[in-house]
């Protein structure tokens, strides 16, 4: 998990230079697609197959509709807002996660991760700042952080169930097939260049989604999830050294209070496996 999250940084970096000149729903179908490519072969050899995932197609076609839905939205985002920014919005996602965790996987509500669950949402305040000027960018962050929150919980029941190989591979395909009437109707051509971005997009995010989906058939929702804050690590450097932007005094503040009400919920949690 820990790793996965210092790399998935890496992944929407490539997204956002992408996305100055091709739409979002593009570059979120083309990393898709590539992972699928990718995904399929190692299957085969594996002996696996869509059918393992038959008994749960319920589970693994709601975490894959969150999950495109998560990442398509914070695509949208970083075409307006810092990357370091965007990702305190995504960091709700664990929190939310957190207190999902207690009435779909049952388990425990404490005063603590309540307490965490309302600094979160001040920390979405200082964040998106609704007002006559409000960002929508910000906003789109905020979305993709509430969506991630239910992949997370959605992911924790399924990897009980399904193998992780035969989950990527539904996610995967099925994410292909969602987007591809947005890449169409959004189509444009990219260069050499963008093509080999595109490409390594689908390799990294293939191998951060089977790391994650591994990670969750060996521990509890609420301990993996505030790993995620180590995405902020890489986005910050990326941020700052690809795109020379950095986020504003009170976005820092509202990220800085959303990661401490993770790490509080982290460290409050009795079972750490």
């Amino acid at each position: 998990m820990s790793a996965a999250s210092l790399l998935v940084p890496v992944v929407d970096g490539m997204a956002k230079i992408l996305g100055a000149h091709h739409s979002p729903d593009l570059v979120a179908w083309g990393r898709y697609a590539v992972a699928s490519l990718i995904v399929l072969p190692l299957n085969v050899v594996s002996s696996g197959g869509l059918r393992d995932v038959r008994h749960d197609f319920g589970s693994n076609m709601l975490r894959t509709i969150l999950t495109v839905g998560a990442m398509t939205a914070f695509f949208y985002a970083i075409t307006e807002i810092p990357l370091a920014t965007a990702f305190g919005g995504y960091f709700l996602g664990p929190m939310i996660a957190a207190v999902l965790a207690t009435p779909v996987l049952g388990e425990k509500l404490t005063g603590v991760r309540l307490a965490a669950a309302v600094l979160g949402l001040i920390g979405a305040y200082l964040i998106v700042r609704p007002g006559v000027d409000v960002n929508v960018g910000s906003l789109l962050a905020v979305l993709s952080g509430i969506l991630f929150a239910g992949y997370l919980v959605a992911t924790r029941t399924t990897a009980t169930k399904t193998r992780p190989l035969p989950a990527l591979q539904f996610q995967c395909v099925c994410g292909t097939i969602l987007l591809s009437p947005f890449a169409i109707w959004h189509w444009s051509l990219p260069t050499k260049r963008e093509v080999v971005l595109i490409a390594l997009m689908g390799v990294i995010s293939a191998t951060c989604h089977l790391m994650v989906i591994a990670a969750f058939r060996f521990a509890e929702a609420s301990v993996l999830s505030p790993l995620a804050y180590l995405e902020l690590v890489t986005a910050t450097i990326f941020g700052r050294v690809v795109f020379a932007e950095f986020p504003d005094g009170l976005a820092i503040a509202g990220v800085v209070v959303i990661v401490v009400s993770g790490l509080l919920i982290w460290a409050t949690t009795p079972s750490r496996s």
